[in-house]
């Protein structure tokens, strides 16, 4: 298909670029042009800048003394755009009266009038509302000429997702396990976390200081305030509480309560794939904190993402395994997230073969069961990873095409863990509280053993002596069923955290 400008300049589409209709989203009028705003454009990488994907799966199954990781600074100059690709796209911009700005790893910011930016990548967008949400939405692909197009892999920040609900009433509905409980619960490893960085994206909800520190108290824990970082000038003020603030509070303070030695950076950014894009960007090559671990409680149906967004977050991902940045993220809270066409999808970037995936359990007396609004599944954009030797039997046994499996692990979201959120204590959990009890779980490690675990997954899968986790053999997420060994519910079980560091790194001297 062509697109055609008034000037009558022959433009092509964008590859992958092209975004279906959001589901049950209806156009409500056209869109208000006359105000700024600031996209981030994505480019191909250099000449000899492409990613050794194949490097980073042998090291997720190489022992973790064995390894040796990139360096960030020099990784992100060998791997980022070329010079001449950003001059050729800041004179194109130029045409239509925008100016590029702080260019980072394969990326630059486009600043401008909304309609000149619209214009100049050949968008449809339109004011549009689903759920009593109104939103800012683009649909069908991206457009530019030619010798523009094969540079640019997307052009993120015109479509928005549907904003976050407000809170209701708070209250407390369970006893939570506090963070001595879920320690002793999976055999964490001793320490604090001490000289590890943990990163946590928060895609615009606002992190409350005093909540924080209201919850380590009644844990009788004294760590440090985390760092706050904004990503995209995210503008996360906002009058009433909503779901995101609570997901910022429920991160942040159960990985500072298991790993309270460890340094926590948040960072803050626009709940569209633009802000998602760029807060992983900005965590995964951050010189200043330079993270060992990435925390990740958000996710959309792989559907709902452009396939070059899915690109760019397997590539990101991909370099924190070649930086030793581990990446967990959440598998979802809506089961096997079906939609109109009762098709289940797994959600993305849990579903990224470089992510590890985290599931949900419910205690039940002595027993875990999986969680029934727990995500897992079969992904649909990603195959089979070679680790992953039991999903194709398992997608066989239900009738679906086999692709990357979710989760890879698990842990209780029911009882829940303590958190605090405007004053009132509560019982949190959703796969949202099982990433950033890993991630402590995985300070711990590194820290008791002087390394860095990077990705790892590979290593989990591999058959070995002795276990290292609990099975969940019992449950459902209303689609899929656990059962021994790999589920589409639970992953590979609960971890038995001393045998997770004894499998990853030896056995202690």
């Amino acid at each position: 298909m062509l697109y055609r400008t008034m000037a009558a300049e022959t433009r092509v589409p964008i590859p992958q670029t092209h975004r279906t209709v959001w589901p049950d989203s209806t156009e409500i009028g056209p869109l208000a042009t006359d105000r700024d705003a600031v996209l981030t454009a994505w480019l191909r990488p250099q000449r000899d800048g492409a990613l050794d994907a194949e490097r980073a799966r042998q090291l997720g199954a190489t022992p973790l003394p064995q390894r040796s990781y990139d360096d960030r600074a020099a990784f992100e100059r060998r791997t980022g755009a070329a010079p001449d690709d950003v001059a050729a796209l800041r004179a194109y911009c130029k045409r239509f009266g925008l100016a590029i700005s702080d260019e980072r790893w394969r990326s630059v910011e486009i600043a401008g009038p909304l309609d000149k930016l619209i214009h100049a990548f050949g968008a449809t967008v339109s004011e549009s509302e689903t759920g009593g949400a109104r939103f800012r939405h683009r649909a069908g692909s991206l457009h530019a000429p030619p010798e523009i197009a094969s540079i640019v892999r997307g052009v993120f920040g015109l479509h928005q997702w549907p904003r976050s609900l407000k809170l209701g009433a708070l209250e407390r509905r369970s006893t939570p396990l506090r963070a001595g409980d879920v320690a002793k619960r999976y055999r964490f490893p001793d320490g604090d976390g001490r000289g590890q960085t943990i990163a946590l994206l928060q895609l615009r909800g606002v992190f409350k200081p005093a909540d924080f520190q209201q919850c380590m108290r009644a844990q009788k824990l004294a760590p440090e305030i985390p760092a706050v970082k904004r990503v995209d000038a995210a503008a996360v003020a906002h009058e009433l509480s909503t779901t995101q603030d609570l997901e910022a509070s429920l991160d942040v303070q159960i990985a500072a309560s298991l790993a309270p030695g460890a340094r926590l950076v948040v960072y803050e950014a626009p709940d569209d794939e633009r802000g998602f894009l760029d807060a992983a960007r900005d965590a995964i090559f951050d010189q200043q904190y330079a993270p060992d671990i990435l925390s990740i409680s958000y996710g959309w149906p792989e559907y709902l993402w452009t396939p070059a967004a899915l690109a760019i977050l397997e590539d990101l991902f991909a370099a924190a395994a070649l930086l030793g940045v581990t990446v967990f993220c959440s598998a979802g809270d809506h089961g096997a997230e079906l939609d109109r066409e009762g098709r289940p999808h797994v959600l993305s970037p849990a579903s990224s073969p470089f992510a590890i995936a985290c599931g949900a359990t419910t205690i039940d007396g002595a027993e875990e069961r999986a969680w029934e609004n727990g995500g897992g599944g079969f992904s649909e954009r990603f195959g089979v990873p070679v680790w992953q030797h039991a999903v194709p039997a398992s997608a066989s046994r239900y009738k679906v095409t086999p692709g990357r499996g979710l989760p890879d692990v698990a842990a209780q979201e029911k009882p829940g863990y303590y958190v605090v959120m405007d004053g009132v204590e509560l019982a949190m959990g959703g796969t949202s509280a099982v990433a950033p009890m890993w991630a402590a779980l995985i300070a711990r490690v590194n820290q008791g053993r002087g390394v860095r675990a990077g990705f790892f997954a590979p290593l989990l899968y591999a058959k070995r002596d002795g276990p290292l986790f609990t099975e969940i053999t019992s449950g459902s997420n209303g689609r899929y069923h656990a059962a021994a060994g790999w589920n589409p519910c639970t992953g590979l079980g609960v971890p038995i955290g001393t045998a997770i560091e004894n499998a990853l790194c030896g056995p202690a001297r």
